[in-house]
């Protein structure tokens, strides 16, 4: 693994990827290093990783600014972070008792270099936000019908799974 490119899959669980650090608070197999992401600070150096990958993560931490603080913190400049949690709006964000936070399409706006946060100094640029439909809703209505989506979304829970988002570390 190259120093200068190190990548980390944050809880990754038995999601293990190759020629990343696979960091979970279980010792699974593949897993690189043992971490509990919701201590501070995290055991890895300032400025360590050109990417980063929290998939189904943020949602069980404690503290949401505290946890972006960190990867900020461990992140290059320019690094890639992908993030996936909950839609806000879907069952699976409540139903699971250990998830502590919950998330909108703008959650991570706060965070903006633009942002109007006195209360974090880390910042991202929010490079793209998505949507992932429960039932592959979106492939049956927005192709035939493409202005209905946002109508189903807003009026019919549980059609928007999840929020997949895309953010570059600004240093």
């Amino acid at each position: 693994m190259k120093l200068r490119n190190m990548k980390l899959n944050m809880g990754c669980g038995k999601d293990v990827l190759t020629g990343w650090v696979n960091a979970d608070r279980v010792a699974l197999p593949g897993v690189n290093i043992l971490c509990d992401f919701s201590s501070t600070p995290f055991p890895f150096k300032n400025d360590r990783f050109s990417e980063i990958r929290a998939v189904n993560l943020l949602e069980h931490l404690p503290d949401t600014v505290k946890t972006m603080e960190e990867i900020w913190r461990v992140c290059k400049t320019g690094a890639r972070i992908h993030i996936r949690v909950p839609h806000y709006k879907s069952s699976n964000a409540y139903k699971d008792p250990t998830h502590r936070s919950f998330f909108t399409e703008d959650s991570f706006e706060y965070f903006d270099k633009g942002s109007i946060s006195w209360y974090s100094s880390a910042r991202f640029k929010v490079k793209s936000v998505r949507k992932v439909y429960q039932y592959h809703v979106d492939r049956y209505i927005k192709r035939p019908f493409p202005r209905l989506l946002p109508f189903v979304e807003r009026h019919f829970d549980n059609t928007v799974e999840s929020i997949e988002f895309e953010l570059e570390a600004i240093k």
